[in-house]
């Protein structure tokens, strides 16, 4: 059940009131307890697109989780948090870019988007729209509810059946993800750079462990060398995908703050120009929600091989991220800036009429590319689609082609992984052994939007002008398969004599190979001709962390580099843990540099924060 803002706002308060009684003394008995935290940050965004600093997001969260052993065979928690971004101090003028502007020249500039406007309109707040999106996360099923979920061990270890709401996670991999598929992630406050069980987003789920040991099934498996091993079966009803928002200004004026995903350049790649007065409508088309005879499949069998421990991952799930697919389009009279809320008449367009109004002869495109030999920097007057103001001779219509986010495609994937302590090699002044950790995926048809389309009209078109192309044409599937590896040591400095526990580092490389890559997208809607997938995709990251003053002072880093795209982003913690387990003051920065646009990193190019929070533990 969606709350409103004010019962969310009310059920806030009165849980941090009833925490903050009980937060010196954790709720617990003999077979079952009841804790929680809450946190408030406040953070200074610093590098915001042509506004320098201001207040930035606050995040706040409340959460109140429990566990409960009726006997030793069953376990039943449950875990409900509420949480999100205060965005109501920060100023009105912070601006990302919005529809190409047709007074710039070439039409490459971009209109101001008030990322927390009040959504008055043009001229005064173009567009504005404050991100209320991420305001509060209150509907009870999708956003509060992390866990509610009963366990049955067998008393003699051969099986385990957990059912209810949570999240399972895969893999080792810090930063990015091979093989931590089975959720969805919730990208709205903080990208991923938040803890990784803070952004899977949990679903109903049946998983089931057999102990084959235990059952007296394993010595097929042991005579090909694969101990202890085990099988993990995975049934997941409910289907969701991966939380985001993009700062659309035609499309209800969505904004998710500075951790939105920025509204895109659209550039026609053939004359060089900005596509102006064109805008988009964006809605999600998923599978269906909760669905038994269509749910996520899952197995990962585990064992122990070589001197390590193995795992043979398995998934028939659904994409968590999009493709665009054009469904038709809106023709705006009345305004030239894509705002539908100013329109005198909106006027619906089927699929083919739609992409006749852009790529039949005499249209949009032939239009647009006639302007590149006329005089001066904006040539009127303009009249796209044939309109134009009789008053001042200036453009009157636009255009907003009706995108589906589509996330109805099947994520089929296979992978493993392996993870050893390499007790032959040690190294430093205390001897101490690395541990080696790699793992491998191989996704079979994994969709793509192209960036290269033979229109309706035997043209061909490339980049932003090709998103508006049929589906059958705009989409195409490949194979990509992904590698990583990693090695964690514990690090101990020789001229540090008196240094008194060890530097936990962990490195990783991965590299991300696409079959037949050519002209794909990295994600769209980004479709600049800079914006396309490699054929092999690298990152490094770089994981460590160390306690002080008897781990009072505990510090860790976590870097990503975007080799192929030159990106980079870093975030840095340093927790104080003076005030014993209850009170826990934490300094975080956030710093993401990118070329716009390009890889993961470059839509978050302007998102860096520095944030003072306060977590309270009970």
């Amino acid at each position: 059940m969606k709350l409103t803002k004010l019962k969310a706002g009310l059920l806030g308060v009165t849980a941090m009131g009833i925490c903050a009684t009980s937060a010196m003394a954790a709720i617990e008995g003999e077979n079952w307890w009841i804790g929680g935290r809450i946190k408030q940050g406040f953070s200074l965004a610093y590098d915001l697109e042509n506004n320098g600093a201001s207040k930035g997001p606050s995040n706040f969260l409340l959460e109140v989780r429990g566990n409960w052993r009726p006997t030793n065979s069953i376990t039943i928690k449950a875990d409900v948090w509420l949480r999100g971004d205060w965005y109501a101090d920060i100023g009105s003028d912070i601006k990302q870019g919005g529809i190409q502007d047709f007074t710039s020249p070439g039409f490459v500039g971009q209109f101001g988007f008030n990322i927390n406007g009040n959504g008055a309109g043009f001229p005064g707040e173009p567009f504005g729209s404050r991100p209320t999106a991420n305001r509060f996360f209150s509907d009870f099923n999708d956003e509060m509810l992390r866990e509610l979920s009963i366990q049955f061990k067998d008393p003699e270890g051969r099986f385990s059946l957990k059912v209810g709401k949570f999240q399972r996670g895969w893999g080792q991999s810090d930063g990015l993800r091979l093989l931590d598929v089975l959720n969805a992630q919730d990208l709205r406050e903080r990208f991923v750079l938040r803890d990784a069980e803070d952004v899977r987003i949990p679903a109903w789920t049946a998983a089931l462990n057999l102990n084959f040991r235990r059952m007296g099934l394993s010595k097929p498996f042991e005579a090909i060398g694969m101990k202890r091993t085990s099988l993990e079966l995975i049934f997941m009803p409910e289907v969701r995908h991966s939380k985001f928002v993009i700062n659309n200004p035609t499309s209800g004026a969505t904004s998710g703050g500075i951790f939105g995903f920025p509204y895109p350049r659209l550039l026609d790649s053939k004359s060089g120009l900005g596509t102006a007065f064109f805008g988009t409508n964006l809605t999600d088309n998923a599978p269906d929600k909760f669905s038994f005879s269509d749910p996520n499949l899952a197995a990962r069998l585990k064992f122990e091989a070589f001197g390590g421990d193995m795992t043979l991952n398995w998934l028939y799930g659904h994409q968590e991220l999009p493709v665009t697919s054009l469904q038709g389009a809106n023709l705006l009279l009345g305004t030239a800036l894509n705002d539908e809320r100013q329109a005198t008449a909106v006027i619906p367009l089927t699929l083919d009429q739609g992409l006749g109004a852009a790529h039949a002869p005499g249209q949009y495109l032939d239009f647009l590319r006639s302007l590149v030999s006329a005089p001066g920097s904006v040539p009127f007057p303009l009249a796209p689609f044939g309109c134009t103001s009789p008053l001042v001779g200036a453009p009157n219509c636009s255009l907003n082609y009706n995108f589906n986010l589509d996330y109805d495609f099947r994520k089929k994937l296979v992978g493993g992984s392996f993870t050893r302590e390499i007790s032959e090699l040690r190294l430093g002044p205390k001897n101490v052994s690395p541990v080696l950790r790699t793992e491998f995926s191989y996704e079979f048809d994994k969709p793509f939007n192209t960036s290269r389309v033979i229109t309706p009209f035997g043209e061909e078109e490339n980049g932003t002008t090709a998103l508006v192309s049929a589906p059958s044409s705009s989409i195409v599937f490949r194979d990509q398969w992904s590698v990583m590896v990693g090695v964690d040591y514990f690090l101990w400095l020789p001229f540090l004599k008196n240094q008194r526990g060890s530097i936990f580092t962990s490195a990783q490389f991965f590299n991300i190979h696409t079959n037949n890559s050519d002209n794909l997208l990295y994600q769209a809607p980004y479709a600049a001709i800079d914006s396309r997938v490699n054929k092999n995709q690298q990152f490094a990251t770089l994981l460590w962390n160390f306690a002080l003053y008897k781990e009072k002072l505990f510090i860790e880093g976590l870097s990503v580099w975007d080799i192929s795209f030159k990106g980079f982003t870093h975030r840095q913690r340093i927790d104080f843990n003076f005030f014993g387990d209850t009170f826990r003051p934490r300094l975080e920065w956030i710093h993401v540099s990118g070329k716009k646009e390009q890889g993961l990193l470059g839509f978050f190019k302007n998102s860096d924060i520095i944030e003072a929070s306060l977590t309270v533990q009970f």
